[in-house]
């Protein structure tokens, strides 16, 4: 390890360009410098220049599940976190565009229902796995996060965030010695209790090797993880920052939202093309961005499937890990006022789109959300680790 302090100058000074370089391409170093820099700095600022610390970063993979094995692929938009061990029994956590700190007691198992759409719940239900399962030489981290996929923020996927905050747990707390398949469960077992939702083993596997993988768990004791070369059959993933939307309409509101928007298509979404929705959509003066939103989702989906039908191999896929913690309805003491909470809504979306449908895609993503929108993601060029040590 060494002092935040000495990182930064050298970050600074770009004697980590070619690592950088490294982990995101030339195209993108500098942004991600500039990531980088922001992190180490707000970490000095909070937790001390002097500290010794780590930078991890943790690829986001995006899944595609199916009726046979995952495939899961890992991409060039990572979590990026600085941390140090801090020799207490509470993890404090700080996260880019959140207000506030959350603090985590290794002692305060939850899960704790108000918890489970933040941060906080993630790497509470993360701590608590590593105990659960008999692994106990954990202790109090320090950690400022920079990461798009937090819960309640941006493209709101926790697992990624689970599977980077047990990745950094295992490195600084075991040296690395828990195992994949371990990590994985970890990652499972929180989710299902803190978060309720069912997440899949396959991703963890994908972002920790940085590689696109194939996970048959016919055998859930013994899964067979294979590193393979996707065919993207002409599809390209980008992510689309969106602005304040309501995503999250009440369900009631869906299907006439969606009903007046394909009346003003001229026709019903199953008889258009891709490039001919985004076509339409580029041409026209007022759109209902919520309604747009959902149809895009649609060719996402079917992309994937396209995707997955030419990659799928024999087998079973991941598993979901039943809940068995029950749900506490208070947290413990203060925390509602400690939690990170995002300062501003920025949602983004994941989008797969077609190759003969491309330039309409960004023409009318520009037009709707703005020239700055886009974010092409490539398949990971690293894995899960640390970037300075």
């Amino acid at each position: 390890m060494q002092k935040n302090e000495k990182i930064l100058k050298a970050v600074m000074n770009g004697e980590y360009n070619d690592v950088l370089i490294s982990y995101y391409g030339e195209d993108k170093m500098f942004d991600n410098k500039m990531r980088y820099e922001e992190a180490l700095t707000v970490f000095g600022q909070i937790y001390d220049f002097k500290r010794n610390c780590r930078v991890y970063s943790m690829p986001y993979s995006v899944l595609l599940a199916g009726d046979g094995a995952d495939i899961a692929i890992p991409t060039d938009k990572d979590f990026i976190c600085v941390a140090a061990d801090n020799g207490t029994n509470i993890s404090r956590v700080r996260c880019r565009d959140h207000l506030g700190e959350d603090n985590i007691d290794l002692y305060a198992h939850g899960p704790y229902g108000m918890e489970s759409e933040f941060t906080i719940g993630v790497i509470r239900g993360v701590q608590q796995a590593f105990l659960e399962k008999g692994y106990r030489r954990i202790s109090g981290i320090d950690m400022y996060i920079d990461c798009d996929t937090l819960p309640s923020f941006g493209l709101d996927e926790p697992a990624h965030l689970a599977t980077a905050v047990a990745y950094i747990i295992n490195d600084m707390a075991f040296n690395g010695e828990r195992t994949e398949k371990e990590l994985a469960e970890v990652v499972q077992w929180a989710l299902a209790n803190h978060i309720l939702v069912d997440s899949y083993a396959t991703d963890v596997y994908s972002s920790i090797r940085g590689k696109v993988v194939t996970g048959d768990f016919t055998d859930a004791e013994n899964p067979v993880i294979t590193e393979t070369e996707v065919d993207m059959k002409g599809n390209s993933l980008y992510v689309v920052t969106v602005g304040e939307t309501d995503i999250d309409m009440p369900e009631e509101e869906v299907d006439p939202r969606l009903d007046a928007f394909m009346a003003k298509l001229g026709k019903e979404i199953e008889t258009l093309t891709e490039a001919e929705f985004y076509t339409i959509l580029g041409e026209m003066e007022e759109v209902d961005k919520e309604a747009a939103l959902f149809l895009m989702d649609y060719f996402t989906q079917e992309n994937f499937g396209v995707i997955y039908a030419e990659n799928a191999v024999d087998g079973m896929g991941s598993p979901s890990v039943e809940t068995t913690k029950e749900i506490e309805k208070e947290s413990v003491g203060g925390a509602v006022k400690w939690h990170c909470k995002a300062k501003g809504v920025c949602w983004m979306v994941l989008c797969c789109v077609a190759e003969d449908a491309k330039d309409a895609f960004e023409t009318a993503m520009k037009k709707l959300f703005g020239d700055e929108c886009l974010e092409k993601l490539n398949v990971a060029r690293k894995p899960a680790g640390r970037v300075i040590d």
